[in-house]
């Protein structure tokens, strides 16, 4: 008899937290930039791929950060922020902002200009959208922020994805799941 692994006996028997991200990560996303600026002015930047279109009237997205993180607080304070869509050529960028660091920035400035609210805009990317937060709801060690689109662009290019712990192309990361599977 087939028995599914880490089932919980009952509503509060909790899960495997190593096991369920590993399950998560099974699915691909693309990786995005989001960008803001402070309060006192510094930019903020972080890799995510937690980005999901939410409505078309009024032009919503969404974007989701772990409160634990270094810059949550200022994401969740700012009135703007700026979602980019990372190109497959753009994995040093995505690994950069991934990590903390005093000043994201520094080593990147010339790839970025202004955008709406003065947050950082990156100047090449698969898509960007501009946004105005349009609100935040708090869930588990997560807070989704649901931002208005004031501008967007787009560009045919291929994405940056995430798939079981890697960056790369879709022909990277197919050509790896094709080794696992051979």
């Amino acid at each position: 008899m087939f028995s599914w692994p880490n089932t919980p006996t009952s509503a509060h028997t909790p899960i495997n937290e190593r096991l369920f991200r590993q399950s998560l990560g099974a699915f691909p996303t693309g990786v995005c930039l989001v960008t803001t600026i402070s309060g006192d002015g510094k930019p903020e930047g972080m890799t995510i791929n937690s980005f999901s279109s939410v409505s078309l009237s009024p032009p919503l997205i969404l974007w989701s950060v772990r409160e634990a993180a270094r810059s949550a607080e200022v994401f969740l304070c700012a009135p703007h922020f700026v979602l980019s869509v990372l190109a497959e050529d753009q994995h040093d960028l995505a690994a950069h902002f991934a990590r903390p660091s005093a000043d994201k920035f520094e080593q990147w400035h010339d790839a970025f200009d202004t955008g709406l609210g003065d947050c950082p805009r990156l100047k090449r990317s698969v898509a960007t959208y501009e946004c105005r937060l349009y609100s935040t709801h708090q869930e588990g060690d997560h807070t989704i922020l649901v931002g208005r689109v004031e501008h967007f662009s787009h560009e045919e290019k291929p994405p940056l994805m995430f798939h079981n712990g890697r960056m790369g192309s879709m022909e990277d990361l197919a050509s790896q799941l094709t080794a696992v599977i051979a």
